[in-house]
């Protein structure tokens, strides 16, 4: 998601009339109210981050005082921003616009915490749109629009951004607050291992927030564990935080604040509640002992009742319980009302209490009550399968068998758990209404004694409607909370007046005059200006704001980073400017256009490969090293060799140049012509290995956005048998694969369950071993043979193939197919891993034949230099495949190229959209609630051509091998039986390393694992590799400037906090190391951390969340080493060869 999207249309702000103003408005306050200091201090220092302290529930709580003190803050900050771009006009400093965006976002603040939440939502989207890289360079910024979304229950927006704070502030006090409310996002959208992350990272920091306690946090935690359905793990945290609750309680005794005794009150009995229902649910796993499991299920939530019987949720989970044993015992089914009852008194809103009450009517035979239970349900969440599947079976049982197809049409719609039955009875239900229906014999009694209504009089039943009403109000009620909200909240504040006793000193602030120094330093530069250089000029226009905001009176001490934006001037610069007219010694010669900055502290806010860098590539290893030491001096001046701030990776725009417009669109379309955004693909015949082995095929390749290569693993004689089904059963019918179940559709198109179109692909996993899937495609393709040989019989050999996709067109009467109603179920072995050359060295040996460019192991493959594997990466992986088996849409490893191979006998059809186009992608996966890194997509092919992306479609026959250019994302489908094998490579261009060290900084930000570690990449690189192209040295070049910098800096960091670092050689094809909880790569000095008996890894930055004393730091590459191959590496020119090149026929 990029910047644009978080600037959602603000909520409704207009005016309200005049009559609905109240009396007096706009007299008070003309002129500025008066503060105490506590006051002024208190407005000086104010953000986002303080925002507990003030959080109401209704606005209107705020105490009076509370009230006044920010009608006062405002008052002052509109002033100062009105003043400010008055000021703006006659002198066009970017120090004034700078602290006219100081000011914009205390006011951001001011309103955030004045729980103005229609406000502060509008004034933080308009401060990010006046400058999102100032935005993004104060912490306090992001998490407020982000504490604005979440109050909304916009997790997506949220999430992207408290992810922006964590981006470039992975420690401290914001990091810690944007995790604990991270973890509560990605649990609402069901994403648990970003969920357990997150709240991992901040139940291990130093710090508590008050948001979220540290025993809350280990609640959410279990509650993770359990909606991910890992019970025994869930019911084991469970069980220790009761025991941490038992001590805590132990440890404080009675001194504990009736607060936190109520909240560990509401904990404990959560615990066992939950405890209960994990229980319950194992009724469903484990029928022999199922008495069992509810009898332990109901002593849970009875216990939890007797805690703290204020929670409507525990007499839902009993109403359950009681509603699994014999309901025809009446005593079982009142206890299961009354419960439901308590509930519905506690929670009205919850839909699965409604539906639960329904579904006990019905094995009541009540079906009125029944009916009108489930609308309640559907009212409150319309998106309930199980409220539309049961009201449907009580449609069925009525034999109202149209209102129960509707019914399981509603619950196939959102995913339901188990879909093939459903489908079933709607493929039933619409064959039987489609003939024609008998009537009911006279004799015949109907199964129930009255008639239920119709769905759509449903609706309008007692209870439903009674229920709608209330709702309604209800929803009128906080709807007026945020109807002119921002004018309720302030409006008041106009009229408002205070007490101000005598013995406390109340006083308006003044404007800062100039002290004489600056006055003289300004004067001096005044007067040499014309030879100033870039870094003096900005001293002289901070100092020409400050004197001009001093004439105009205006008063920035709210402003607290106004104050602190002029650089620091040392004495010894005031004396140069003295005796020679320049701040800076050798002015000429200065590269920076800043003066040196101020030691804070030893670790920059956080790392990036993509950070602006600040000195020449030609800087020495030695100079690196000496520059960064001056940081750990705090208080001192030093040159940075980075910046500390990156900005955000942001994925690219699509190209200016459009392939096709909509007039050759249409043109195209109306001539039958083929569609102009479906490109053509290169079809490259090789005839002789020397045309396989040539430069300009590699040369060729690294232009395309994918190829297909034909003839070349014939003509290099590829035993491409020895990867058959046959060959690889012989070789090890036992190893264990992934299998992904998946549905047969038409490739140009996707859909749902329910045969609806769909970008979401459906690819549920499981496991099993290479025979029994073998066997399963040997009896796919007898199955099909019969039915073709029965099909050849039954129309004389009339039977014929269709069309080939190659003919297939998009025009204007030819759409793409549309899913067919009745979903085949197939079976796709995927990720068959051929990495261990004991087992698999034949195949491994064979490949070895290939070229450079494609080959596994080559010197011009920048993956062979890293020294360890990384699995279906540098190692060959196998995919097994019936027709219609789909690859889902992905962009490789880090944006990698890569290799496949189509070992026959079918072919497959590809898909490809280039790079230039994946934001775009990015955003219609956002748009069709798709995570585009994460998530499992396939995109239909008109949306494609819709929005304007061009694709490649192509068949690969047997034989073929597809080259797919680094960051193309692709998406494949068999046509026939077949095997095919992939890998990665990356070939040695400066595109290759740019878009993967790109991917390793979005990874980052969109806390998604990278599988190349490309610190250690490059200086593998580095090491192994002689520089023959002035780019790719660069790129490379600057890694290992930001590396080396950087371990300079956390080994200073450690040496600064007494942390002694041990020397840890890294022994040959160990594999690269990443945070156990960020999942960065940590390269060098390694923060080591005993946890039950096992060592794992962790940065800088977690560890020094963590605080240091837990950790052991390992050094794996001593600096000697590192500087020795940082002065290695070489860059030397090419020589320039005029050999003839050699054509290829397309």
């Amino acid at each position: 998601m990029i910047t644009s999207s978080l600037l959602t249309p603000p909520m409704d702000e207009s005016e309200p009339l005049p009559e609905e103003r109240k009396p007096g408005f706009f007299r008070k306050w003309q002129t500025p109210p008066p503060l105490t200091p506590y006051e002024q201090e208190r407005i000086r220092t104010l953000n986002s981050l303080s925002f507990d302290e003030f959080y109401v529930h209704n606005p209107a709580d705020l105490s009076y005082a509370i009230r006044v003190f920010f009608a006062k803050a405002q008052f002052y900050l509109v002033q100062y921003l009105d003043d400010m771009k008055k000021l703006y006009k006659t002198h066009k400093y970017d120090t004034i616009k700078r602290r006219i965006f100081y000011g914009m976002a205390k006011h951001c603040h001011i309103v955030l915490l004045a729980n103005d939440w229609t406000g502060s939502l509008e004034q933080y989207q308009k401060t990010l749109a006046h400058d999102p890289d100032m935005f993004a360079r104060d912490p306090t910024m992001y998490f407020g629009l982000g504490m604005a979304y979440l109050h909304f229950k916009q997790w997506k927006p949220a999430i992207e951004a408290f992810t922006r704070v964590l981006y470039n502030f992975p420690s401290g006090r914001s990091a810690l607050e944007a995790k604990v409310r991270l973890g509560m996002c990605y649990m609402e959208i069901e994403d648990y291992h970003r969920c357990l992350n997150m709240f991992n990272l901040a139940l291990n920091d130093i710090e508590e927030t008050k948001f979220m306690p540290r025993l809350i946090i280990k609640y959410n935690i279990a509650l993770s564990h359990e909606n991910s359905d890992e019970l025994e793990t869930a019911e084991e945290e469970y069980n220790v935080l009761l025991k941490d609750i038992d001590n805590y309680q132990t440890s404080h005794g009675k001194n504990l604040e009736a607060a936190i005794s109520d909240l560990l009150l509401r904990l404990t009995a959560a615990c066992h509640r939950q405890l209960g229902w994990i229980s319950y649910r194992r009724t469903y796993k484990d029928e022999e002992k199922r008495d069992e499991h509810l009898k332990k299920s109901q002593d849970q939530l009875t216990r939890a009742n007797e805690i703290d019987s204020r929670d409507g949720q525990n007499y839902y989970y009993l109403g359950r319980v009681y509603g699994e044993q014999d309901v025809t015992n009446g005593q079982v089914a009142h206890e299961a009302f009354v419960n439901y009852r308590h509930s519905i008194d506690k929670r009205e809103q919850n839909a699965d209490t409604w539906c639960s009450i329904g579904a006990l009517y019905q094995k009541q035979n009540q079906p009125m009550d029944a009916l009108q239970a489930f609308i309640c349900s559907i009212e409150l969440n319309p998106k309930l399968t199980s409220a539309w599947t049961d009201l449907g079976e009580l449609y069925e049982k009525n034999a109202q068998f149209q209102d129960a197809l509707d019914c399981f049409k509603n619950a196939m719609k959102h995913d339901p758990v188990c879909p093939e039955p459903l489908k079933a009875r709607i493929q039933f239900l619409e064959k039987e209404l489609s003939m024609p229906i008998p009537q009911r014999p006279a004799n015949q009694a109907p199964p129930f004694d009255i008639n239920i209504p119709c769905l759509k009089e449903a609706y309008e039943q007692p209870i439903p409607l009674e229920l709608r009403n209330r709702q309604d109000a209800a929803y009128m009620e906080r709807e007026y909370l945020y109807d002119h909200a921002f004018w309720n909240l302030w409006v008041e504040f106009r009229t408002m007046e205070e007490d101000q006793p005598e013995e406390v000193y109340w006083g308006t602030p003044e404007p800062r005059p100039m002290e004489d120094l600056e006055i003289q330093v300004l004067e001096l530069l005044r007067a040499n200006e014309p030879a100033l250089v870039k870094a003096e000029r900005e001293v002289l226009e901070c100092l020409e704001t400050s004197e001009a905001v001093f004439k105009r009176n205006i008063c920035e001490y709210f402003i607290s980073d106004a104050t602190r934006e002029m650089p620091r001037v040392t004495e010894i610069m005031i004396q140069n400017l003295r005796d020679h007219g320049h701040l800076l010694e050798s002015p000429r010669c200065y590269p920076y256009d800043f003066l040196p900055r101020v030691a804070f502290q030893n670790l920059p806010e956080s790392f990036s490969l993509l950070s602006e860098l600040y000195v020449s590539l030609d800087i020495s290893a030695q100079e690196i090293m000496q520059q960064v030491s001056k940081r750990a001096i705090l208080n001192s001046t030093y040159l940075p060799i980075f910046d500390d701030y990156a900005k955000l990776p942001v994925p690219p725009k699509e190209p200016k140049k459009v392939i096709a417009t909509e007039e050759d669109v249409k043109t195209a379309l109306e001539r039958n012509e083929r569609h102009p955004l479906l490109l053509k693909t290169p079809v490259l015949t090789i005839d002789n290995r020397k045309e396989a082995g040539s430069l300009e095929l590699q040369r060729y390749l690294d232009n395309c956005t994918v190829a297909c290569i034909r003839g070349l693993t014939g003509c290099l004689r590829l035993d491409l048998s020895l990867f058959s089904t046959k060959a690889v059963m012989e070789t090890d019918e036992n190893q264990e694969i992934e299998v992904r179940t998946q549905y047969h559709i038409p490739p140009e198109t996707n859909c749902d369950h329910a045969s609806q179109p769909t970008w979401k692909c459906i690819s549920e996993p499981t496991y099993t071993t290479v025979a029994k899937y073998a066997q399963y495609q040997s009896e796919s393709f007898k199955h099909t043979l019969r039915n073709e040989a029965e099909k050849i019989k039954k129309h004389g050999g009339g039977g014929g193939r269709g069309p080939s996709p190659k003919r297939l067109k998009l025009s204007k009467h030819t759409h793409a197919p549309t899913p067919p109603k009745e979903l085949k179920s197939i079976k796709f072995g995927t990720n068959i891993d051929l990495s261990d050359d004991t087992k698999w060295g034949k195949q491994i040996n064979e490949l070895s034949k290939l070229p450079a460019f494609c080959r596994l192991i080559a010197g011009s493959n920048m993956l062979s230099h890293l020294g360890h594997q990384i699995l279906g990466m540098n190692t060959v992986q196998l995919f097994m495949k019936v027709p219609g088996c789909r690859t889902p849409a992905h962009q490789d490893g880090n944006h990698m190229a890569t290799v496949n191979i189509n070992i026959g006998p079918g072919d497959c059809e590809w898909f490809a959209v280039p790079y230039d186009y994946w934001g775009k992608m990015e955003r219609l996966c956002e748009k069709n609630g798709i995570d585009f890194l994460k998530g499992s997509f396939w995109p239909i092919l008109d949306n494609l051509l819709e929005e304007g992306i061009p694709v490649h479609r192509f068949t690969q026959k047997a034989g073929d091998m597809v080259y797919v250019n680094g960051g193309s994302i692709h998406w494949v489908q068999a046509t026939g039986w077949c095997n095919n094998i992939s890998w990665n490579v990356a070939p040695m261009n400066n595109n290759q390393l740019t878009m993967s060290i790109f991917s390793y900084e979005y990874n980052k930000l969109r806390l998604f694992k990278s599988q190349v570690p490309m610190q250690l990449l490059c200086w593998q690189l580095a090491k192994n590799v002689k520089f023959t192209n002035q780019l790719i040295y660069n790129n490379c070049k600057g890694v290992l400037i930001r590396s080396l910098a950087f371990c300079k800096m956390v080994h200073d960091f450690c040496v600064g906090h007494k942390k002694v670092i041990k020397t840890h050689a890294r022994s040959p094809g160990e594999q690269s190391h990443f945070c156990m909880t960020c999942e960065v790569e940590v390269f060098s000095i390694l923060f080591i951390k005993d946890i039950a008996g096992k060592f794992h890894v962790f940065c800088v930055y977690c560890a020094k969340s963590q605080g240091l004393d837990d950790f052991i730091a390992l050094q794996q590459f001593p600096f000697n080493d590192l500087v020795t191959i940082y002065e290695g590496m070489k860059f030397i020119p090419a020589v320039i060869n005029n050999n003839n090149k050699q054509n290829f026929t397309a």
